[in-house]
């Protein structure tokens, strides 16, 4: 898995992945901080991320392992919304409350 955060979202009206009611996010790969490091990818939200949070992505083959996006054109998902990390003892990424 990856760290990104959400930098918009991405509109398309006709899609060929058949998921019902989830939403393209257009997001930024990030270091543990959460500093974004220029790259961009496109990725299926599945847990309702908004615009500026780190999320967990995961991206490959494993896209395609939940009920929702079985057999479907999948390589990169959100997977996950991020509230802390923990580095050696340090909190180096906290949530803003």
């Amino acid at each position: 898995m990856n760290l990104a955060r959400v930098r918009g979202t991405v509109v398309a009206t006709r899609r060929s992945d058949k998921v019902e009611g989830a939403k393209w996010l257009l997001i930024e790969d990030c270091d543990q901080s959460g500093k974004g490091r220029g790259e961009y990818l496109v990725a299926l939200d599945m847990v309702g991320a908004n615009r500026g949070e780190l999320v967990l992505v995961t991206q490959g083959s494993s896209c395609r392992w939940t009920s929702r996006t079985e057999d479907r054109p999948m390589d990169t998902l959100v997977v996950a919304i991020v509230d802390t990390i923990d580095q050696r003892g340090a909190v180096v990424y906290a949530a803003a409350p």
